[in-house]
């Protein structure tokens, strides 16, 4: 995995993402090229709330939450304003 993604042939998995941020201390990889859910994935990992407290944060519930995480659920225009917020300010201009 890790020379596929020196190699830019890939970016890690989700499942591996917050052990490289952990180790490195920051994002590693474009975000500009994940969805909505991918990086309100990766601002909850950098900013160590759980997704009952992001969940809080953007006003809505943690199921709800974890749909939009795995994009299976599109936010409304307010919820989705809320999250590109939290983003904004978990990750800054990443």
């Amino acid at each position: 995995m890790v020379t596929n993604w020196e190699l830019n042939r890939n970016q890690p998995t989700a499942k591996f993402a917050k052990a490289v941020i952990d180790f490195i201390g920051y994002i590693p990889f474009k975000l500009e090229d994940c969805s909505l859910g991918k990086q309100l994935y990766y601002a909850g990992l950098v900013t160590e709330k759980t997704q009952k407290e992001v969940a809080n944060l953007i006003g809505c519930d943690a199921s709800n939450l974890r749909r939009i995480e795995l994009n299976q659920r599109k936010p409304e225009m307010e919820t989705r304003k809320k999250i590109e917020e939290y983003v904004r300010m978990a990750l800054g201009d990443t």
